[in-house]
């Protein structure tokens, strides 16, 4: 989300619009580009009451000065200020993960498999036996509940609901949210100039957070079917890191492993530049997938699951491999045919590029979302 924000706010000020970020993270790069930035922290809604009142009215002083034509809510999730801001400027907010669940994953962690169910009473059960999230505390369960029900009201109150994939759109649909206003605008990225160098014909490259529905452990298990030589390099970081390395020592390919932790975006493009295959073994359903749309960008291919919205832009046989969820054995022979076939690998990442410039562009992007904003504006009601 941040990383989309960071691009969306450069491509929109690049296009001659005036753009300021109101955000609460002091850790954040400062804005560049022409972009204006407002720090207004502590109105997270997990917050206490008199810091995340008082982070609110910053919120909404920060606006006032700036006057805007239109708001984007990103990752809010203050019910109170959103409505207040909805009350007085044109408003439209992304879905970046699936909002109207309470784990925002639709994953079952027992079975493996995503969750086809509508938000409802009996996600409280289903919490706890198809363990949706590892957290066993009821307290925890039913305050997940709670957001994911006043979520679900909250956000029916806007005139537009910008998701990054069918799949997801599917889901708010069958939670009860009205076709007119969920709108789906896949995500976009700016490929490097000039094009990515030859990889290393050996490379292998996971990038995202090291949780387990990521699924780093799986793509342990197949390299280990897949003869050497190979290593592969992990960028990020997260709390399954330690059974990761683990698992690595367990399989005896540690040494081939490198961890790399979190890293900035220059690092993580110096490691596209040195992969054969970018490797996307999420196990939950992807709400998109936007390291598949990265390596791309980079004209690498890439292995996945078929996951979520992951097919919407991974073409199957052609940028790359969609794999059988949990196919261990599908997931190494796909990526041991494209180490093995430098030829092939560098068709299907040129045919990546090709495909992230002709269909996930940032003009491409902004065209539809200023459509977006537009109708946000004129007060007309969405039509399905």
């Amino acid at each position: 989300m941040a990383s989309y924000v960071r691009d969306l706010s450069l491509a929109l000020a690049g296009a001659g619009h005036a753009v300021h970020v109101v955000h609460a993270d002091p850790h954040a790069p400062p804005a560049v580009g022409g972009v204006a930035e407002t720090l207004a922290e502590h109105y997270a809604e997990y917050e206490a009451t008199p810091r995340r009142e008082a982070g609110a009215r910053a919120v909404l002083a920060a606006l006032e000065r700036f006057r805007p034509d239109a708001v984007h809510v990103h990752g809010c999730n203050n019910f109170p200020l959103e409505a207040e801001v909805r009350r007085r400027y044109p408003t439209v907010k992304t879905l970046h993960v699936f909002d109207f669940c309470p784990t925002n994953t639709k994953y079952h962690h027992v079975t493996g498999r995503a969750c086809t169910h509508p938000t409802g009473a009996l996600c409280l059960p289903r919490m706890g036996y198809k363990r949706c999230l590892l957290d066993k505390r009821p307290a925890v369960i039913w305050r997940l509940y709670r957001r994911a029900a006043d979520a679900n009201r909250h956000n029916r109150g806007y005139r537009a609901l910008v998701v990054a994939s069918e799949y997801v759109r599917r889901q708010a649909l069958a939670s009860g949210y009205d076709a007119g206003r969920v709108r789906t605008l896949p995500y976009f990225t700016q490929p490097p100039v000039p094009p990515s160098a030859p990889a290393r014909p050996d490379t292998v490259l996971f990038s995202g957070r090291l949780v387990r529905e990521k699924g780093l452990h799986v793509l342990l298990a197949a390299l280990a079917r897949v003869p050497p030589p190979w290593r592969l390099l992990v960028a990020g970081d997260g709390m399954d890191r330690p059974r990761a390395a683990r698992i690595a020592n367990r399989l005896g390919v540690a040494e081939r492993v490198t961890f790399l932790g979190w890293l900035d975006r220059a690092a993580v493009a110096r490691c596209h530049e040195e992969a054969a295959v970018v490797a996307v073994p999420s196990l939950w359903p992807e709400p998109f997938g936007i390291v598949g749309l990265e390596a791309m960008a980079h004209a690498r291919p890439v292995v996945a699951f078929n996951v979520g919205g992951v097919p919407e832009w991974l073409a199957d046989g052609e940028t790359g491999w969609l794999v059988p969820p949990s196919d261990v054995a599908a997931l190494a022979d796909r990526i041991a045919a494209l180490l093995a076939d430098p030829v092939r690998a560098a068709a299907m990442g040129a045919a990546g590029r090709a495909r992230v410039e002709r269909e996930f562009s940032s003009p491409a992007h902004l065209v539809r979302l200023l459509a977006i904003y537009r109708e946000a504006a004129s007060g007309a009601e969405p039509v399905a």
